[in-house]
């Protein structure tokens, strides 16, 4: 599964996990879904349908990534090229 994320992603699901606990004890970030793009938050959504809808004509494929903001270090992944093809 590791090759399946660009070096780029990679950066940016490595920021996630630097902040992910601090901003799931921040009511406003707790269980949104959040899309990162160079090492930013680029927008907070309440679901991924909004959350994909809006990364998906703001960045080019591989450009971004979204996670939902989950206590506890559980972190949930999803793929969008996956989600292309389904």
């Amino acid at each position: 599964m590791d090759d399946f994320w660009t070096d780029k992603q990679k950066q940016d699901i490595a920021y996630f996990n630097e902040h992910v606990e601090d901003w799931a004890s921040d009511p406003l970030y707790k269980l949104k879904f959040v899309i990162i793009s160079d090492r930013e938050i680029k927008g907070l959504y309440d679901s991924f349908a909004a959350a994909l809808s809006v990364a998906a004509v703001t960045f080019g494929e591989g450009r971004y990534i979204i996670q939902q903001i989950i206590p506890n270090g559980e972190i949930i992944s999803f793929l969008s090229p996956a989600l292309a093809l389904a």
